[in-house]
């Protein structure tokens, strides 16, 4: 079965639902959520597929991704997701009297996944010798 929106949708709802409901984000999941059109794009283009926009995706640019980088595609995604989580993770600690809340705490375990999240791809991208998230620097030799 060729992956598709739903599909991928549903997949990264399910490992981020919570996440991003808090940073306001839609989690809804009928293959046109508007807050996951930049991750799936940008995980499609990760992988060397072209995307018609790119802030979007479609089908059948999906339908491009071979089953067996499916995982790679979804984790990419994943990445993505998070980093746009933590850009909308804008509460701070509040304390009045007696009363405190700890905001700032959903994002730093966003962080700390996004941190495991990208140590797993690097770590997988140094064994099979590819390179999908650039540390900005360029490797002579």
């Amino acid at each position: 079965m060729a992956l598709t929106r739903v599909i991928a949708e549903t997949i990264m709802v399910k490992r981020l639902g919570p996440m991003m409901t808090a940073a306001g984000m839609a989690v809804t999941i009928v293959g046109t959520n508007a807050d996951l059109n930049d991750p799936l794009a940008w995980a499609t283009r990760q992988l060397d597929h072209a995307t018609a926009n790119a802030d979007t995706v479609t089908d059948a640019e999906l339908a491009s991704v071979a089953v067996a980088d499916y995982d790679d595609f979804l984790d990419l995604a994943e990445y993505r997701t998070l980093q746009n989580v933590l850009g909308a993770l804008d509460d701070v600690d509040l304390t009045v009297g007696p009363r405190s809340e700890k905001l700032s705490q959903l994002a730093a375990q966003a962080q700390k996944k996004l941190d495991r999240l990208e140590e797993r791809l690097d770590n997988y991208m140094y064994a099979t010798g590819s390179s999908y998230i650039s540390m900005e620097f360029a490797e002579h030799g």
